[in-house]
This record gives C-alpha cells, structure tokens and sequence, in this order.
C-alpha cells in the first residue's frame, strides 16, 4: 500500500455473503504457474479479484477431497516500526482415511510451494500461494479407534490479504 493513500469505503455484507465453511479446495504445484504474457507475475487482480493465473501447458488445479468442517484459513497482515508490510497465510485440511494414495499425496506436497483455490461456502472463492510461498509445513496422521484422517498444515508469507478469485475463470483453471 502507499503512504499517503485515500482510504477506500466499506459496506458491511450480510445473509449468505456472511456463511461460514468451505466447500472444495482445488491445488497445483506452483511450478506448474507460468507469468502472464507481457507479466513477471502468475496472476493478475482487476477490481480487487484475481482475475487471470497463468498455467503451463496442459496443467490445470486438482481437486482435493478434504473433511471441509474441518478447514480453516487464515491470513494475518502487520506493519512494522519501519513501515514495512508482512504477514502470513495459513491454511489447515483434514484428509478423511489413511491410504496409500493419502500417503502418496502427501509426500508429493512436502517441501513444494502451492497454490490453492478454497471454494467457500458462500459460493465465493479465494486463492493462496500464488507467491510462490506458501508449502505443507506439516502432516499429522492419526489413526485411532474415532479417527483414521491426516491434517495437513500449508503456510507462507503474504504482502496483502488472501485474494478472492473472480469465478468466471474457475473453467479455465480446473
């Protein structure tokens, strides 16, 4: 943001603008993002939502089957002493069932950045990693006589609050 700025105003929403919960949650490798043509960036906002990302050639965002009562994002902006502006994007999953192929996702996710598409329960979308920064920081398998799930722990740094994403490019990106 740039110092000096006019402030923008804000009208609080309500009814369904105001649900809770996600629905779906769509990923990619973030290598599998390209800049936009003309760009040194993968994604482009126009009136506030991410409005372009570009992919590679014959890549596009998975869904991932995840236990949605259970997830939780959370983005947390701060200003330092010196002006500068920083924060962190968290989100937390929790895959239902242990299974090889479970495993097998996991492993192909650790240590990789991501981008991830959560579907909301209002019907809107927002989108996280498309920085490059954000990775499964952490995978916890439980397996016990209640639960057979894995949670699974992405974060990363952020410069500005998690994007929505204008849904009529969802089409081209899943």
């Amino acid at each position: 943001m740039a110092c000096g700025s006019s402030l923008v105003g804000y009208v609080k929403k309500c009814g369904e603008a105001l649900i809770g919960g996600t629905k779906n949650i769509y990923m990619i490798a973030y290598n599998d993002l390209k800049n936009i043509e003309g760009s040194t960036s993968v994604y482009s906002i126009t009136a506030g939502k991410v409005s372009e990302i570009g992919l590679q050639t014959s890549k596009k965002f998975v869904k991932i089957e995840v236990e949605n009562k259970q997830n939780n994002v959370t983005d947390t902006i701060t200003v330092g002493d010196n002006g500068i502006i920083s924060g962190t994007f968290a989100y937390t999953a929790q895959m239902v069932g242990y299974s090889a192929e479970a495993n097998t996702f996991v492993s192909s996710l650790l240590g990789q950045p991501v981008a991830i598409i959560i579907e909301l329960a209002n019907g809107s979308y927002v989108i996280g990693g498309l920085d490059g920064t954000v990775q499964l920081k952490e995978s916890v398998g439980t397996i016990s006589a209640t639960d057979l799930n894995r949670t699974l722990s992405f974060n990363g740094e952020i410069y500005a609050p998690t994007p929505e994403l204008d849904k009529t490019i969802l089409s081209t990106l899943i």
